[in-house]
């Protein structure tokens, strides 16, 4: 790319009305991390041909690299508004839209790009993901199906398969995940989306022993390779705790006061309860949100690679925390606009949230919370069972079943920690209590909101809402209990976290 750069330098310097040389530079710019240089070049080349849809799909990936939602929106519609007839631009557009939240904009981009290029397994791999986000599983499980036709060791289409139909008694797909598996040496993030796909056909078959197995074996192979240690999170969580006392005045203004967080450790159910408040009349959800953690990490000046860190702790100290909350207001209200919602009310539902609570009640006085708990084993073996985004580091300790169950007990002491410094802005909801109690408990929620109630509350399966989370199969089903006391199966395998949660008083 640096080869790239220079000739594209040169070419400007010859002949500087040549739109291609400015693309080319965006292109090796974007290529280095400059993006926002990348979107200077880019804009040039637009000057000069500003009907050409491979600039603006350019463009609009540089927008949602720099997490310029709004930008990113408009580029891509003014995009396809001109009937690109390229694949790849199409599903570039789609890409961009799955990031902004427009996942009907998306699955529409990504069906065009599929009937211009059906043989290509990625582009069918996307649609499929956008047709689970919108609950078109039927379509959903088609395009999985093809990409793995298309190439039959696409390790993550295997996985998305066997997501889309975890709640199924029998798919026969063993065999051929195995045979799948033993093809060819498989890079260690391959290694784990079919460990996580061979674990559940495992699972199915009651082979709880061998599930796990397969998994603990993936899991240490890619914990090793981004050499993660619990001490890192354990740091944090200390920092995050001696920032803010119990002593700390409380703002005493209501700004953010039409933003509720839904938080908790993940797979705790927050999923299921932002559904559940998403189908009331005066709420709207806006899914997991990174705007107020990127907003901090903009505030802090800090220039590490990391969200959250030292560095980020230490620039706060002299940020202004209006401006923080006046940030983030900003860039949500481009979501909602693009929404095109009424509602009062709206969700952010980033669990990991709750290492910012404290920051969040201090920028956005207004804002409340609602916490989930669920059973610490039940918590515990299933973010173990689950493959979260390698994008984000704060969801390393997963890799390891211990540290999952230290950073659990440390999730908990924090929680503790909020509801001594900011007692009236916290509900709890128990998980457990809901699926047995989940008018009375939803009720309550809406007591601590300030809301009347609307039974079609829990009647949240029957909405088409998209949902790009790890629940996405869950919520189109009504309120269940199968997913209560499930680390039974795996009592053996879990003694060591169970250990670590009578240390600590959680059992």
């Amino acid at each position: 790319m640096k080869r790239l750069a220079v000739l594209a330098d040169q070419l400007q310097q010859v002949n500087p009305g040549c739109a291609d040389g400015w693309f080319f530079a965006s292109i090796a710019s974007a290529s280095m991390g400059h993006i926002r240089r990348a979107l200077e070049f880019v804009d040039h080349a637009l000057e000069l041909a500003p009907s050409n849809t491979e600039y603006l799909s350019q463009k609009a990936r540089c927008h949602i690299q720099i997490h310029q939602v709004s930008n990113a929106r408009t580029t891509a519609d003014q995009g396809m508004s001109m009937r690109p007839q390229s694949a790849l631009q199409l599903d570039t557009f789609g890409v961009v839209y799955s990031k902004t939240g427009d996942h009907g904009k998306a699955a529409n981009a990504f069906r065009l790009a599929v009937e211009k290029q059906p043989e290509s397994p990625q582009f069918q791999f996307n649609l499929g993901s956008a047709e689970q986000f919108l609950g078109n599983l039927d379509a959903a499980r088609s395009a999985y199906e093809r990409a793995i036709a298309l190439r039959p060791d696409f390790a993550r289409a295997h996985w998305a398969l066997s997501e889309l139909e975890k709640n199924l008694s029998e798919t026969g797909r063993l065999p051929q995940l195995r045979t799948v598996s033993q093809t060819r040496a498989y890079a260690p993030e391959e290694q784990l989306y079919l460990a996580h796909a061979i674990s559940r056909e495992l699972e199915r078959e009651r082979d709880f022993q061998g599930a796990f197995r397969t998994l603990e074996i993936a899991k240490q192979t890619y914990k090793n390779k981004v050499r993660y240690d619990f001490a890192r999170d354990q740091n944090i969580f200390n920092k995050v705790k001696s920032a803010f006392s119990s002593q700390d005045p409380a703002p005493q203004d209501e700004r953010g006061n039409e933003v509720i967080f839904v938080l908790g450790m993940p797979r705790s159910g927050t999923t299921l309860i932002e559904q559940v408040l998403h189908n009331h009349s005066q709420i709207h959800s806006l899914g997991e949100l990174q705007e107020f953690p990127l907003a901090v990490k903009h505030a802090s000046a800090s220039r590490s690679p990391s969200v959250l860190d030292d560095s980020v702790f230490e620039g706060l100290k002299k940020a202004d925390r209006q401006a923080i909350g006046e940030e983030y207001l900003t860039h949500i209200s481009d979501r909602l606009q693009a929404s095109g919602t009424k509602a009062q009310r709206w969700i952010d539902k980033l669990p990991m949230n709750f290492l910012y609570l404290g920051l969040i009640a201090q920028c956005l006085p207004g804002a409340k919370f609602i916490q989930l708990n669920r059973h610490p084993l039940d918590t515990c073996l299933s973010n173990y069972r689950q493959l979260f985004s390698f994008q984000f580091a704060y969801y390393h300790y997963n890799f390891d079943l211990r540290d999952t169950a230290r950073y659990i007990v440390e999730y908990h002491r924090l929680m503790e920690h909020w509801k001594t410094v900011f007692p009236d802005r916290i509900h709890t909801v128990s998980y457990e209590n809901f699926t047995v109690h989940p008018e009375r408990e939803a009720q309550s929620i809406m007591k601590f909101l300030a809301l009347p109630w609307e039974a079609e509350c829990l009647e949240f399966h029957r909405a088409n809402t998209a949902v790009s989370t790890a629940s996405s199969v869950q919520v189109r089903q009504p309120i269940y209990r199968s997913a209560v006391e499930r680390w039974r199966k795996y009592e053996k395998e879990l003694q060591p976290a169970v250990t670590i949660f009578e240390k600590a008083g959680l059992l």
